[in-house]
């Protein structure tokens, strides 16, 4: 937008088949209606920006490639969308995915309908964006789990509210140790309970698991954080 307003000429390569980057594929449309994003993304194009979609960097595009073809400076600006593992044995399971790759799909109409119990593992906005956003696809109900305190959690407390006003049931003091599988697809999460020990870098109380606690979730589907929480 304001290198076009300097009077450049600028092309944008973007590897998903619709623009707007995160804002579109992982914040859900009822938080940031599309409208309104569509609307700010047409501010860009009518200036003369082009989008290329469907053009990833390393894999349809090089920065060599793009110098060669007479592009005189190049804006690598290609953001976070890879969610974390959690370390636990059975998330390789169907039925489990990380919050940036289910919001994904959400965004992109991948996924319409679901069905039965969804765990939502974390506490920050991705992991309340996929909790609500199982809600409005049909999940019978929506468990989120988290190792802190609710005071901890990172995600805006309007939304973690909001959240439990729809009926998403948020369980805190709580760490996933397994993914239970049946027939290869996700049925239920293994946890343990947490006390909270000794303050650790984050400045928060780290949590420590209470022996002989284990007790399971139902879960026919499965999201994990994005980021440490």
């Amino acid at each position: 937008y304001f290198l076009a307003r300097k009077g450049y000429t600028v092309k944008v390569f973007e590897s998903l088949p619709v623009p707007g980057g995160m804002l579109a594929v992982g914040i859900p449309d009822y938080r940031l209606p599309r409208e309104v994003l569509n609307a700010e993304i047409k501010t860009i194009t009518d200036l003369g920006v082009a989008v290329a979609y469907n053009t990833a960097l390393g894999k349809d595009i090089t920065v060599e490639g793009l110098f060669s073809e007479g592009y005189k400076a190049i804006i690598i600006a290609t953001g976070a969308h890879q969610g974390q593992k959690l370390g636990i044995p059975g998330e390789d399971s169907a039925g489990v995915a990380d919050g940036v790759t289910f919001l994904r799909k959400v965004n992109l109409n991948e996924t319409m309908k679901l069905e039965g119990s969804v765990v939502v593992i974390g506490g920050g906005n991705v992991a309340i964006d996929a909790a609500r956003s199982a809600l409005r696809l049909g999940a019978s109900s929506v468990s989120v789990l988290y190792r802190r305190e609710r005071a901890d959690m990172p995600a805006y407390m309007e939304e973690i509210e909001e959240a439990e006003k729809e009926g998403v049931k948020i369980h805190t003091l709580v760490a996933p140790t397994t993914i239970i599988s049946k027939d290869g697809s996700a049925s239920a999460v293994e946890c343990v309970r947490m006390a909270l020990g000794p303050f650790d870098r984050s400045g928060r109380r780290s949590p420590q698991p209470i022996s002989g606690s284990a007790f399971s979730v139902p879960a026919h589907l499965v999201t994990s954080k994005s980021a440490a929480a």
